[in-house]
């Protein structure tokens, strides 16, 4: 590989580790009328719980998407 090639190279691995460590660093609860439902869910797993409780309400009418809340926590 020329020189330049590997600059991109690393510079490419090290944008990816800052997004991974960005993304790995906020969890999220879900809260249900100011009830935690969820808590210290990653961003993969909230997004899966929220698909799962928008079926739960066309399926059973409940919990209303007006009920429920989001709270992200930011980590170090």
């Amino acid at each position: 590989m020329k020189f330049g090639a590997i600059l991109a190279s690393e510079l490419v691995t090290k944008k990816q580790e800052s997004f991974e460590i960005k993304q790995m660093s906020t969890q999220y609860n879900i809260l249900c009328e100011g009830r935690k439902i969820y808590s210290n869910l990653t961003e993969e797993e909230y997004f899966d719980t929220m698909e799962d409780l928008a079926q739960q309400f066309y399926e059973q009418g409940s919990p209303s998407p007006e009920e429920l809340e989001t709270e992200m926590i930011e980590g170090n």
